[in-house]
């Protein structure tokens, strides 16, 4: 599908306001929303790798990120998943571990690492109003297939599938014996594709939901 060439606005003095590291921006004041440039005005300007690594960090690292990983342990838990890891404290801490080195490690491939070393942009672009709903949710789930280079061009998204797909076969250091099955791999990469998907459909809409629900303009 194709995607509207986007634009930001000058990059800032400060690396912490650079375009798309937006300082303290959240969805519903909790789930990281640093790499959406919501408003495409202005001329392109890509990130410096540094600025990438900042993403990353950021999502990784943001305190929310902490109870996300909580969440996805206690329903692990709760589901029986890794009985090899037993339940109580010991299984939860080693669940949680898994988790978060999850979100760490697929962070820092599809935002920083691979975008930095194949000149790509790991930034989400929203269409924003003006567009069907259609219009608007295909450009936000053709994102982890289509995405942008440094020069402001259309390309595959190298970063996103193959930091995710890189993410699941790291985890077989970590993950107990039956879960270092080829099944099980693709299962990981299938559920991390899918999440960012959704993530990018989220984002794509929160600026609308806000102003909905906070008669907040963007």
């Amino acid at each position: 599908m194709d995607q509207p060439d986007p634009a930001v606005a000058p990059k800032p003095d400060t690396p912490t306001e650079q375009p798309g590291i937006q300082a303290g921006t959240r969805i519903l004041g909790v789930l990281p929303n640093y790499k959406t440039v919501e408003k495409m005005t202005g001329a392109y300007e890509p990130l410096t790798p540094g600025a990438k690594f900042m993403i990353a960090t950021k999502d990784s690292f943001d305190w929310p990120e902490f109870f996300v990983a909580a969440s996805i342990t206690e329903l692990g838990t709760l589901t029986g998943q890794d009985p090899e890891w037993g339940q109580g404290v010991k299984g939860f801490a080693k669940r949680y571990g898994a988790a978060l080195s999850d979100q760490v490690i697929s962070n820092y491939l599809t935002e920083a690492i691979l975008p930095a070393v194949l000149h790509d942009d790991p930034r989400y672009f929203r269409l924003g109003p003006g567009y069907s709903p259609a219009h608007r949710i295909g450009h936000a789930l053709s994102w982890v297939i289509i995405g942008k280079t440094d020069t402001n061009h259309n390309t595959l998204n190298v970063p996103e599938l193959l930091g995710s797909g890189a993410s699941a076969a790291i985890g077989l250091m970590y993950y107990p014996q039956a879960e270092r099955l080829g099944s099980s791999v693709m299962d990981r990469f299938v559920t991390q594709v899918s999440f960012d998907a959704a993530s990018s459909v989220l984002k794509e809409y929160w600026p609308d939901i806000r102003q909905a629900l906070f008669h907040k303009h963007e």
